[in-house]
């Protein structure tokens, strides 16, 4: 993990029916067309582009539906809970249990395209298991279908493609369990570890026991701390680690991106707003890496895998000043808010502006107009524009119109239900040096919703250097 510096995470779970759970989806139908929708060679591009070199990506939390495939996991599924608590659970074929797995493996897919890449794959899982849809805690004693049967089939699946995992929840163990670790018996951590190299002999692990424990690992499996920091990970003294159990490990630090939320903090937050400014999180994972530690920055995507461009931002800013790319396409760029009076929206439009709170829209606003044919138009200096808002059942298309020459129609419909924030609609970066004017006029659908235009800085944009 060293030599890669920094990465990233996704908490890319379906969230079940608690408030402000990730991305609150219970159909089955809808979160298996996000997982069939997710464009894994596109996010692939983005991630060479934005410098990091692995990602740590959920199979599941505790509720709702996997990202993966799994024969065994199935076998051992509950029934569906009441139709209140999940709306849209579906039954297997023959059976009256759940379907908790989509029609495609996602983190095969995803790993496969990463690693063409050169950029590597970290499944995360909790090592417990939790009530699919409430999250309610279930404790010790681990079921082995879970421990060695299904991660064990997984990790013999994906083989090498994975190169790690990272193990949620060890804490919870109950009494039992903590007894045995206190006579330095660990099996829990040994099972994880036997399947886990079963697939992959040189897979590296941690195993989470606690923010009391996130810098020094408390069993004998673990190759890297795991890290989880509620704010910016502290500056080690040295990128390695000496356990209490007298192994070294690799420092790794863990932390999120986004504002808390009540229930969860701000682990996969897609709906609340960034928490550190771009430079505050580049200046902090450059310091760590520069004395061998290791950082990972939990961030949100949509569901079906886009990112959201004020993160697009601030993951590249890091990846520059790390020194992990020397690509400037989205770090370059100022985001202009849609209440930016430079943006000048046409009088036949009736728009509003409308505050979106803990929806994800840059700002937490937009504006929106019902009127075919109204328009809104931004003047700007320099060679590239983007045009970002969100996607929802309820749009259509717009049209977009580039130094009064149309670009053609663009699609910002999403057929599911839930809403895609901060999507980019069309992004250009190759004009010529001057001004340009960017106009995007509605078409079809019952609204179209203003967010966010992202230009180049008056002042051209210099890569930080190592």
């Amino acid at each position: 993990m060293q030599d890669a510096k920094w990465g990233i995470s996704h908490h890319y779970l379906a969230g079940g029916t608690l408030d402000n759970a990730w991305y609150q989806i219970t159909d089955y139908d809808e979160w298996n067309n996000y997982v069939n929708g997710f464009d894994v060679d596109a996010y692939a591009q983005k991630a060479e582009k934005l410098g990091y070199r692995y990602v740590i990506f959920t199979l599941t939390q505790n509720r709702g539906y996997l990202s993966t495939t799994s024969e065994i996991y199935d076998l051992h599924s509950p029934a569906c809970p009441k139709v209140e608590v999940a709306p849209g659970c579906k039954t297997q074929l023959n059976s009256n249990q759940a379907d908790y797995t989509p029609s495609r493996d996602l983190v095969l897919d995803l790993a496969l395209a990463l690693k063409a890449k050169g950029i590597k794959l970290i499944a995360y899982l909790p090592s417990h298991l939790g009530d699919r849809w409430t999250g309610t805690k279930v404790k010790a004693p681990y079921p082995d279908w879970f421990l060695k049967g299904f991660i064990s089939e997984r990790a013999k699946k994906w083989g090498d493609n994975i190169a790690g995992w990272w193990f949620d929840g060890w804490y919870q163990a109950d009494e039992s369990e903590q007894e045995l670790a206190a006579n330095n018996a660990y099996p829990v951590a040994d099972k994880l570890a036997e399947s886990v190299r079963s697939g992959n002999p040189n897979a590296v692990i941690t195993i989470s026991d606690g923010f009391d424990y996130s810098f020094i690992p408390n069993d004998p499996q673990s190759n890297y701390t795991q890290g989880e920091h509620n704010e910016l990970p502290p500056i080690p003294e040295s990128g390695e680690v000496t356990t209490a159990l007298g192994t070294k490990v690799q420092w790794h630090g863990f932390t999120y991106t986004s504002l808390e939320d009540p229930l969860f903090g701000g682990w996969g937050q897609v709906k609340r707003s960034l928490k550190y400014s771009n430079e505050e999180v580049a200046e902090r994972v450059k310091a760590i890496s520069q004395v061998g530690g290791v950082t990972t920055l939990d961030v949100a995507i949509n569901p079906n895998g886009t990112w959201l461009v004020d993160r697009l931002v601030q993951i590249q800013t890091v990846g520059n000043t790390v020194g992990t790319t020397q690509d400037t396409t989205y770090s370059g760029l100022e985001l202009v808010n849609d209440d930016d009076p430079r943006i000048q929206y046409s009088e036949n439009g009736n728009w509003q502006s409308v505050s979106q709170t803990n929806t994800g829209e840059y700002k937490q606003d937009m504006h929106i107009t019902e009127v075919n044919g109204a328009y809104f138009s931004y003047q700007f200096t320099g060679s590239s524009i983007v045009f970002a808002t969100s996607k929802a059942a309820n749009q259509g298309d717009v049209e977009v119109i580039l130094d009064g020459q149309s670009q053609g129609t663009y699609s910002i419909f999403d057929g599911n239900n839930y809403r895609q924030v901060q999507s980019i609609v069309f992004e250009k970066h190759d004009l010529a040096a001057g001004p340009h004017t960017l106009t995007v006029k509605k078409v079809s659908g019952d609204v179209m919703p203003v967010d966010v235009v992202l230009s180049k800085k008056p002042e051209e944009y210099k890569a930080k250097s190592q």
